[in-house]
């Protein structure tokens, strides 16, 4: 005979939270670790500003010679095949 359970309205967070905290330290550690590689991963996030301070020292690096500028060819084909793979 199965009985209903009346389970509080819990979030996906809190139940992966919760599951996480069962685990033994090894598996925590393990789960961290692996985290922190798939971020390490993903495209960064810049604010504003950041994006300003960012194009403003590749503009001084290229000033410099620290930089190389890419050629508008290269930088047009780059454009299109990433277009291509959205039109998938």
């Amino acid at each position: 005979m199965q009985t209903p359970a009346n389970y509080p309205e819990i979030s996906a967070v809190d139940a992966l939270w919760t599951l996480y905290l069962q685990q033994p330290r090894k598996v925590r550690d393990a789960f961290r670790n692996r985290l922190a590689q798939s971020e390490a991963n993903e495209p960064q996030s810049l604010t504003a500003e950041e994006a300003k301070a960012l194009t403003l020292q590749r503009g001084c690096d290229i000033k410099t010679g620290r930089a190389k500028l890419i050629d508008h060819e290269t930088v047009m084909q780059e454009m299109e095949q990433l277009l291509a793979t959205y039109a998938d």
